[in-house]
């Protein structure tokens, strides 16, 4: 059996769309799809699917268990290059939603962490909930986190390099962020940090701009990392797989901190699987020889062709049917 469980490739394919594509371009195999998240977009629709979901504007609601599942991304995500300010982009509209759901009726509410468009270190995200009742939400959240990264670099890190070092602030260029602004949000971080901490720190305190840090650390709610959390709402039987493939949109360094490449093959390596990631774009710097899976990358098919959904969809389907070309061959197996 052939476990096909990749990631959206971001902008182009979601992730239901890349399994099907790869399983039809492995038709001569028996493939069984596990679309992919890790705690960014789609992560909802990843774990929603079955008669008791109910989709409503922006989530997912289990009538049966009470449970809410929702992406950030969908209530505060990345917006135009136009319309970006991240200086004044707020977490509040989730707090808002989120204690909305409740208030409606879910005892539980499932967040997905990534894809957020601002770098507030959650404050709006509290204020949302309510600044004078904020604790009381810790057994009603578990949050899903796309990356493991501090809320802050180290303190001894000028303003000019904070980007060479893991933590909230290394996601704020790609929504908006200036080199000034960089300097200003980590004065802001450092004051809530200071101010809601309460001590406690979490592995994942940078992810969602911080976001991360709300959850885990200020209210004290449960977290998981997003990819292993999907993955696990799988019923899978990994004695069953012979041959992983996953994929997502980038595989470049930080694959490594908790995306769904990273975590198809830590399992791939727990039961003994080969495993193949079929990439988007794999960055150059990347040494394969030292990756412990297979990489693809979809830019070796119909180079020229314009980065949309057709084309991502025709790139994919090559690839995967040079996978199935070296299977049948036995050079795929071989070369892992």
């Amino acid at each position: 059996m052939i476990l096909i469980a990749p990631d959206k490739y971001k902008g182009t394919l979601s992730a239901r769309q890349a399994a099907s594509i790869i399983a039809d371009a492995l038709k001569d195999f028996y493939c069984v799809r596990a679309p992919m998240a890790d705690g960014g977009e789609g992560t909802a629709a990843a774990l929603c699917h079955g008669p008791h979901w109910e989709q409503r504007d922006c989530y997912y609601v289990n009538r049966h268990t009470r449970t809410a599942v929702i992406d950030s991304s969908a209530v505060i995500g990345i917006t135009p290059a136009s319309k970006r300010d991240i200086l004044r982009a707020s977490s509040a509209p989730l707090g808002i939603k989120v204690r909305e759901i409740i208030k409606y009726g879910c005892e539980k509410v499932v967040i997905g962490i990534g894809g957020t468009g601002c770098c507030d270190g959650g404050l709006g995200f509290l204020e949302g909930l309510g600044l004078d009742k904020y604790h009381t939400y810790r057994e009603r959240l578990v949050g899903l986190a796309d990356v493991e990264v501090p809320l802050l670099p180290p303190d001894d890190v000028p303003d000019e390099k904070v980007l060479e070092y893991p933590s909230a602030l290394m996601f704020a260029p790609q929504k908006g962020a200036s080199a000034l602004d960089l300097s200003i949000l980590r004065r802001r971080l450092e004051e809530v940090e200071r101010h809601y901490g309460m001590g406690r720190h979490s592995a994942i305190d940078g992810a969602g701009g911080g976001l991360g840090f709300a959850i885990a650390s200020a209210i004290d709610a449960s977290w998981h990392k997003g990819a292993e959390y999907v993955l696990d709402h799988y019923d899978i039987d990994w004695n069953q797989v012979e041959l992983i493939i996953t994929g997502e949109g980038r595989i470049d360094q930080q694959t490594a901190r908790g995306k769904v490449v990273h975590a198809l093959s830590q399992r791939a390596q727990q039961y003994g699987i080969p495993c193949v990631a079929i990439g988007g774009t794999v960055a150059q710097d990347l040494d394969a020889t030292e990756l412990p899976y297979y990489v693809v990358s979809t830019e070796d098919y119909y180079p020229g062709l314009p980065l949309d959904a057709d084309s991502a969809a025709m790139r994919l389907c090559a690839a995967a049917e040079n996978i199935g070309v070296m299977l049948k061959h036995h050079d795929l197996v071989f070369s892992l």
